[in-house]
């Protein structure tokens, strides 16, 4: 059998078709190619240029500076810090990059880890429906972090550093608790801001700072500015390389400035004299309500709210569970019985009533003042013998105050109260501001008429020592105002004005008066003196407070406390007498004798005050 035959023209020609189709198929896509080129180079040249510089440009939010605030004579005391803050940014993290593992080996000086793992992983599933919003991963961080993290930047795409200011206040916490602080807005606290609109200057969002105590929440919409806008120029991992001036911008508006009635010197003096002892202490101008003072103690520096999260975890903590309530401020809402300082309010009631103030009562001091079956005694024990208004109020007689009570009654004692501003909000310029207590049998029985208790008259005779009235510091030193200016109470306040940062004025209080104190010539007359004695009279229980070359009035007094051995301790001063500038309230708790103990604070923050004055 034969093979078969292969015939060379077969095979030539099945390689030429071969080529042929070869060649074909080339020229097809090569054909393809060049369309294709044509199509993404020439006819959408243009756009996917666009989208090129898209994905290397940004828009980036420009924080706004947060508005100042000065004291009276123009020292900053509320001022902005730059602080760094570790980010993601969702955009431009890479799919796969190991980016956890990577952050985690970074360690501080102590070989502890700089990232928190729980963190991290939060903020990248996060990432997922959160594209465009920087989440923050360490926050306030240290200048040797940032360089760490830009040195390594090439390794960390997506891992960005923000630059946002914070709160700093220079005096610590001087004036803390007027000053207050600022905290974080919650995620769950965005739609609510919306509708309380507490500033008509743009949305909040989370992560923005507010407001949360003090003048910083009061004058919020002030401070707050508007944030701006621009383009930047990335690199391919995410590193800002140039602001692009030629694209549309908006530049951010600082918030106003505010500048307070304070005086930040005699604000440190007067924290610096509070201590460590719970109390309060403030002065105001009598001639309008400015505020020249307000302290409280256990002192809050606002500072520790400015820290990062950790450390600011930690300090509210500390705070919150604090037994001595450090958040309150007890100037504005710390609640305590006047004591004989009250004692001003019961004399003009008594005069009010018929009351000769220079005749003597009935029945002398012995010590004690017999009402029913009851003795009522004096704190002088050995008793002050025939006193008449102006020797009783200088000596704190007692027993000279019970009978004074019992002509004038109860409901005349509290007018006269109320026109002094106790039993009422004082409408400060602060959110938090107490009303306190004016105790009267529908109050009482009010209070205590579930238990069968019903209104005795008896009771009259505690409450004209200032013993079961509830007042605040804020009210006593506007008490004390209205009895040196012998006129009005005024509407405390503590903000003077508002100015742009331009310097424009945007706002400035008025004195606005409370109350018309109605006073004749001759009840201002004996108040005066009566004051005066108090502080430099023979015997006079508030010697303490004496200012050189000043004329310095006051009372001082003792308050009963259930909760300690000692009494609260207060006084309360104006000087000079013939033209109040200044009006004081210290009230110290389980101190002792306001003589003893708060007179002398009013003394040296008086006398500071009249020193300056001369310079």
């Amino acid at each position: 059998m034969r093979a078969p035959h292969n015939n060379p023209l077969d095979d030539s020609h099945y390689r030429s078709g071969a080529a042929r189709m070869l060649a074909i198929f080339l020229i097809a896509a090569m054909v393809v190619l060049v369309g294709r080129l044509f199509q993404l180079q020439v006819i959408q040249g243009s756009y996917h240029k666009s989208l090129s510089e898209q994905n290397s440009i940004r828009l980036q939010v420009v924080k706004a500076a947060r508005g100042l605030i000065y004291d009276r004579h123009g020292i900053i005391i509320a001022r902005n810090r730059p602080s760094y803050q570790i980010a993601i940014l969702p955009t431009d993290l890479r799919p796969g990059e190991p980016l956890i593992e990577r952050l985690l080996r970074f360690r501080d000086a102590d070989g502890m880890r700089i990232f928190d793992s729980t963190l991290v992983a939060w903020s990248l599933d996060r990432a997922r429906w959160r594209r465009f919003q920087p989440l923050v991963i360490y926050e306030d961080a240290p200048f040797e972090v940032v360089a760490l993290i830009e040195e390594h930047q090439s390794d960390l795409p997506g891992v960005v550093t923000i630059v946002e200011s914070r709160r700093n206040y220079p005096f610590g916490a001087a004036a803390g608790h007027v000053l207050g602080y600022m905290d974080e807005v919650k995620e769950n606290e965005v739609g609510d801001l919306a509708k309380a609109s507490l500033s008509d200057s743009q949305p909040y969002l989370r992560g923005d700072r507010i407001g949360r105590k003090g003048l910083e929440r009061r004058y919020e919409a002030h401070f707050r500015g508007r944030d701006g806008v621009r383009y930047v120029k990335v690199n391919a991992f995410g590193r800002q390389m140039e602001v692009l001036d030629d694209m549309q911008r908006r530049d951010p508006v600082q918030g106003n400035n505010i500048y307070t009635t304070l005086d930040i010197d005699l604000q440190v003096l007067a924290d610096s004299l509070l201590g460590d002892n719970r109390g309060a202490v403030v002065a105001i101008d009598p001639r309008n309500g400015e505020l020249l003072v307000m302290a409280s103690s256990p002192h809050l520096d606002g500072n520790v709210f400015s820290l990062n999260r950790t450390k600011r975890a930690r300090a509210w903590a500390h705070l919150a569970l604090d037994s001595s309530r450090p958040l309150n401020n007890r100037a504005t809402s710390g609640g305590y019985e006047p004591g004989s300082t009250f004692k001003g309010v019961v004399g003009l009631a008594a005069v009010e009533a018929g009351v000769n103030p220079e005749s003597h009562m009935t029945r002398p001091c012995t010590g004690g003042y017999r009402f029913g079956n009851r003795v009522w005694k004096c704190w002088e024990l050995k008793g002050h013998g025939y006193t008449n208004a102006i020797a009783a109020f200088t000596h704190s007689c007692d027993v000279y105050y019970y009978q004074a009570g019992l002509i004038a009654g109860m409901e005349r004692i509290n007018g006269v109260a109320r026109r002094f501003g106790f039993g009422q909000m004082t409408g400060i310029d602060l959110d938090e501001d107490r009303s306190g207590l004016l105790m009267d049998s529908a109050n009482y029985e009010r209070m205590y008429g579930k238990r069968g208790w019903r209104w005795p008259r008896g009771m009259i005779l505690n409450l004209a020592i200032g013993q079961g009235q509830i007042v605040t510091p804020l009210q006593l030193s506007n008490y004390m105002a209205g009895m040196a200016n012998g006129q009005v109470i005024y509407k405390p306040h503590l903000m003077r004005e508002v100015r742009d940062p331009r310097g424009h004025l945007v706002l400035a209080a008025k004195p606005e008066v409370l109350h018309a104190l109605k006073l004749t010539q001759a009840e201002h007359e004996l108040l005066i003196k009566s004051l005066s004695e108090v502080v430099n009279g023979a015997g006079g229980t508030g010697g303490r407070a004496k200012v050189p070359g000043v004329w310095v009035g006051g009372k001082t007094g003792s308050a009963e406390n259930p909760h300690g051995k000692l009494t609260h301790g207060l006084f309360v001063g104006a000087a000079p007498l013939d033209n109040p500038r200044i009006a004081i309230a210290v009230v110290l708790e389980n101190a002792g004798h306001g003589g003893s103990v708060a007179a002398p604070i009013a003394g040296a923050i008086m006398k500071r005050f009249f020193d300056n004055a001369a310079q």
